[in-house]
């Protein structure tokens, strides 16, 4: 027969109970832990994205780029004439007009511009330096006035785009000389990237120049480091790798970006950076005389 032992039950539940305590205490803890690393790795990864979200949208716009086609590059700030499309100049032109190949964006067999030309915008045309010589000197000029036109319809070069519009653009400086049929013409406009303020927190933005007005900015990455804790720093360097004395030297732009990622629990923050070089393009004619 089983022999009963009072108080037994009631000391081995004053055993358990510190027991389970101290499991819940090290599973919260457990668990604790996991949420602060899976934090941190979110906050980390949201820095990755934002720096690599930067460097995508500057590399787009600044690569295409001559030294000439630099109006500033400082720490808080880079703007430059950025390439809308190259078109075909496709039927005679005069030195006052150009008929270029070049279609609606919105047009499904268009041309891949990046946006309509509008007035304002930079055109660069080529044309012979003298009478039968080759080499081709650029002239470049703001766009006065745009007009759709059919043109180019009857030249048979043209015969396989018969289906694209081109766009007539009267110049606002005269070209030297009358531009060459089939020789390349470039579209560019102003284009701005700079660190502004919202609220509390510093963002890169970019604006553009159209129809000499600048247009509301549009964020591009964020929440960066302010201007004094060097949240974008640019940096113009010739072909020595050394600071370029005047923008017309610079072969490379160092651009550098920083952020600080958000703070998890008691931990310090950390700091995020980026720095991309991105070479310009070299010159391939002549500058004006």
């Amino acid at each position: 027969m089983p022999v009963i032992r009072r108080g037994s039950a009631l000391l081995e539940l004053l055993v358990a109970l510190p027991l389970a305590a101290m499991l819940a205490a090290a599973a919260a803890a457990m668990l604790v832990g996991v949420w602060r690393l899976a934090r941190r790795g979110d906050s980390q990864l949201a820095g990755t994205r934002e720096l690599r979200h930067a460097h995508a949208a500057l590399a787009a716009d600044v690569r295409p780029l001559r030294a000439r086609d630099l109006r500033e590059a400082r720490d808080t700030a880079i703007e430059f004439d950025a390439v809308l499309g190259v078109g075909v100049v496709c039927a005679a032109p005069t030195r006052e007009r150009i008929d270029l190949l070049a279609a609606d964006p919105d047009h499904v067999t268009g041309l891949a511009w990046a946006a309509s030309v509008q007035a304002g915008d930079v055109v660069t045309l080529w044309h012979a330096d003298t009478p039968g010589t080759p080499r081709p000197v650029d002239h470049s000029t703001l766009v006065a006035g745009i007009w759709w036109s059919s043109a180019c319809g009857g030249a048979p070069w043209t015969a396989a785009w018969a289906d694209r519009r081109a766009v007539r653009i009267s110049l606002a400086v005269a070209s030297p000389q009358v531009g060459m049929i089939g020789a390349p013409a470039t579209v560019r406009r102003r284009v701005r990237y700079s660190l502004y303020r919202s609220g509390a927190s510093w963002f890169l933005g970019r604006r553009t120049l159209t129809g000499g007005r600048w247009d509301t900015v549009q964020p591009v990455a964020g929440p960066l480091l302010s201007p004094a804790q060097g949240g974008m720093v640019v940096q113009a360097l010739d072909q020595r790798w050394e600071p370029a004395v005047q923008l017309e030297e610079t072969a490379v732009l160092r651009l550098t970006l920083r952020l600080r990622r958000s703070p998890v629990g008691n931990a310090a923050p950390r700091l995020d950076s980026a720095t991309m070089d991105i070479a310009l393009r070299g010159e391939h004619a002549q500058p004006d005389r």
